[in-house]
């Protein structure tokens, strides 16, 4: 039996299709997507509210988990990433710090992140000190809980594969869904009640 948990979400706030009321002030485009979907990927360095964010995220009892995404390019420069950090350290027990790569971070990199919670997806094992998994193709190395990252667009057959070759991981499982729209993230959460996760 799969321990496998997984909360499920996209990246962004703008979604196309009618999911918020047209009378919805943008500022609550947050909390209207939080009360359906309980988790949201941005960038660190979004132009959204990151401090109403967090501050929402706080002052909930449901659960939720923000992922910030940095680049690989903002990765590696140790000052750039000194200077997006600050502006997000007071919060970081609220948020996962994710990025895709292709290479191991340097040591003064990882010592940057050491009281975050991260994960990196590579196409290739990363020889770090972190919790490693190899799913969908993938290897993930995490702190606290692994995010998936998809671009791709599935149809139902292939939404319910995925989340079945992921349950593998045994745990709270972050799903973000790049690209996908309202009707898709709920086509995905019904198909992972539905297979018990």
């Amino acid at each position: 039996m799969s321990e496998t948990e997984f909360l499920i979400g996209r990246s962004g706030l703008n979604l196309q299709d009618d999911f918020y009321p047209d009378d919805l002030p943008e500022e609550w485009r947050f909390d209207y997507y939080s009360t359906l979907f309980k988790t949201l990927s941005l960038p660190i360095d979004t132009d959204e509210d990151l401090d109403q964010i967090f501050e929402e995220i706080e002052d909930t009892e449901e659960e939720f988990e923000l992922v910030l995404s940095i680049k690989q390019a903002q990765l590696t420069d140790t000052q750039q990433l000194a200077t997006l950090l600050s502006e997000v350290a007071d919060y970081q027990q609220y948020f996962t710090l994710f990025c895709e790569l292709d290479q191991t971070p340097k040591p003064e990199v990882m010592a940057l992140l050491k009281n975050y919670q991260i994960c990196f997806q590579s196409t290739k094992a990363l020889a770090l000190d972190l919790t490693a998994a190899v799913v969908v193709g993938k290897h993930l190395s995490f702190n606290q809980y692994p995010v998936l990252y998809s671009s791709e667009v599935w149809d139902e057959k292939q939404m319910r594969a995925y989340l079945e070759e992921a349950s593998s991981l045994n745990t709270k499982t972050l799903l973000i869904c790049k690209f996908a729209e309202s009707e898709a993230l709920n086509k995905v959460r019904i198909i992972a009640e539905l297979l018990g996760f």
